[in-house]
């Protein structure tokens, strides 16, 4: 008995199992990121937190994520960051990172906007002074990738904001969250868009694997078939 076409055929299978496998991990992620951004939807949309509903969520920085909240305090312009390699509409720039001073005396990391720079580090802050008490706006971010503590000196250049690592810098407490101003009262600073909101290319490669599926297992049976064909002749003879 000729077991070659049989093993084509169990080879086929196996591959359009994996395949359907993988097709419904991707729904499965498809699926995780429309629930993310239900809840950032959901977020976005409840009141605009105050400085007072700020310090009673200090202790859980995912109620945090994604509120819209107005905080008035004072810019430490003596210790600013500068988050690099930060392109915006194809252009390359960086974020500036300002301490608000709260009443409280905690500090919150405002991104107060982003600046085109050609090296993708440089900017000059001291053209990006403003008014040093202020009323900012915006949305609240729980961090996400990697940070870093920067350089021994001021301005810190990092790579990625991360109020845990940086706080020991600051003679002042840092609450966990980043600001992110939704509108930029200097004319040089861009305010940064929040990260686009899509359901991603999964539904795209879910119907990829599915279709590999069906060729796998369409190309497998036909095979066999062929195969089983050609041994027939051979089959008989004997």
């Amino acid at each position: 008995m000729n077991r070659k076409p049989y093993i084509v055929l169990l080879a086929g299978v196996l591959a359009a199992v994996v395949c359907v496998r993988l097709g419904f991990w991707q729904l499965d992620r498809l699926a995780q990121r429309r629930g993310a951004n239900a809840r950032v939807a959901a977020q976005l949309s409840r009141p605009v937190l105050g400085a007072d509903s700020v310090a009673a969520f200090a202790v859980a920085p995912d109620a945090l994520d994604y509120r819209r909240a107005r905080l008035t305090g004072r810019f430490d312009f003596t210790r600013e960051i500068i988050v690099v390699a930060r392109p915006l509409d194809g252009r390359p720039g960086v974020h500036v990172v300002t301490p608000l001073r709260l009443a409280d005396g905690s500090a919150v990391l405002v991104e107060r906007g982003w600046v085109p720079a050609a090296d993708g580090r440089t900017a000059d802050l001291g053209a990006l002074v403003e008014q040093e008490t202020a009323s900012v706006e915006g949305v609240l971010l729980v961090p996400r990738g990697p940070g870093s503590a920067g350089e021994e000196s001021w301005p810190l250049h990092v790579r990625g904001i991360d109020p845990a690592l940086l706080g020991p810098r600051f003679p002042y407490p840092l609450l966990p969250v980043i600001l992110r101003r939704a509108d930029s009262t200097h004319s040089i600073l861009r305010p940064v868009p929040l990260p686009e909101r899509t359901a991603g290319p999964h539904l795209s490669y879910a119907i990829q694997w599915f279709a590999f599926a069906l060729i796998a297992l369409v190309g497998s049976v036909a095979l066999t078939r062929a195969l089983r064909r050609q041994a027939m002749p051979d089959d008989a003879g004997r």
